[in-house]
């Protein structure tokens, strides 16, 4: 005679991811390694314990699969992947893995894991202008060159260069749609010098750069220039007396042409003479003399 018995058992299967990721800090061209811990946290054997994560980039998930996993058991896999410019600008590493593993019976159990990897974002940018080398007189052509640097770490858009000098030609290019971290841009613009710039012996004025980060306000600076001018006045007197002969009672009118000869403009031109009975001199004096010019 025989006699069966059928002692039951409920199966439970049940699997656990935990990802992490590499200590950091980490920057562009960092290699970030992360690890993915799987548990079979169910009361039956699991078979084709595999991972899979969606990211981008990501190298190879080694191992491809494990054949069997026991309950309680745990297994690593490891995957690398390189940081990005993109992920910098991002803020961050976002992205979920995937556990999966095979019951003896029913439907596939699975577990997800997310994992952020943080950037420190740190815009800044800088600017230096120069002026083309002198020396600079009434007429000259000045070239600013303005120079731009992303000294941060992450990309800048629409970067701009302005300067309040009155006379400036336009600035070229208008923009720069974009500047990755350690690249520099230069703009330029032209001025040609003015009677009023050698007066005040010399040109100063400041610029100012700007440029936006992914998030946040935008980010500037500011760089002065000074374009000098050495100041060399000069005057000079030329008198003459009207045609002879001359005789008791004959009226002398005496010239006196006077010019500026130096670089600068002379204001309240006057001429005096001792000469006894000489009589007014016309005019009383000349309000302003530019250089080169006479009266």
């Amino acid at each position: 005679d025989t006699d069966e018995e059928d002692v039951p058992f409920t199966s439970t299967p049940s699997i656990d991811l935990v990802k992490t990721a590499s200590a950091g800090p980490h920057a562009v061209g960092s290699v970030i390694t992360y690890s993915f811990k799987v548990k079979n946290t169910g009361n039956v054997t699991l078979s084709n314990v595999t991972v899979s994560d969606p990211l981008p980039g990501l190298g190879t998930i080694t191992p491809a699969s494990v054949a069997s996993l026991e309950p309680g058991a745990e297994t690593t896999f490891t995957a690398s992947y390189t940081v990005t410019q993109a992920d910098v600008n991002n803020g961050k590493v976002h992205n979920t893995a995937t556990a999966k593993g095979t019951p003896p019976t029913g439907d596939d159990v699975k577990d997800t894991d997310e994992e952020d990897v943080p950037f420190t974002a740190a815009p800044s940018i800088d600017l230096v202008k120069t002026a083309s080398a002198g020396p600079h007189a009434v007429g000259s052509v000045i070239t600013y060159s303005f120079k731009v640097k992303n000294t941060g770490n992450v990309t800048l858009s629409n970067v701009t260069v302005t300067d309040p000098l009155p006379g400036l030609g336009t600035i070229t290019p208008a923009s720069v749609a974009s500047l990755e971290p350690g690249a520099e841009t230069t703009f330029t613009a032209t001025y040609t010098v003015t009677q009023s710039d050698v007066n005040n012996g010399k040109i100063h004025n400041t610029a100012t750069t700007k440029g936006t980060p992914p998030s946040g306000p935008d980010v500037k600076d500011t760089d002065e220039e000074d374009v000098p001018f050495t100041s060399t006045p000069g005057i000079d007197l030329v008198k003459t007396a009207s045609a002879g002969p001359h005789a008791v009672g004959s009226v002398i009118t005496y010239s006196f042409k006077v010019k500026n000869t130096g670089n600068v403009t002379l204001s309240n031109v006057t001429v005096s003479d001792p000469l006894p009975g000489l009589g007014t001199i016309t005019p009383a004096s000349v309000a302003s003399l530019e250089p080169g010019a006479e009266t």
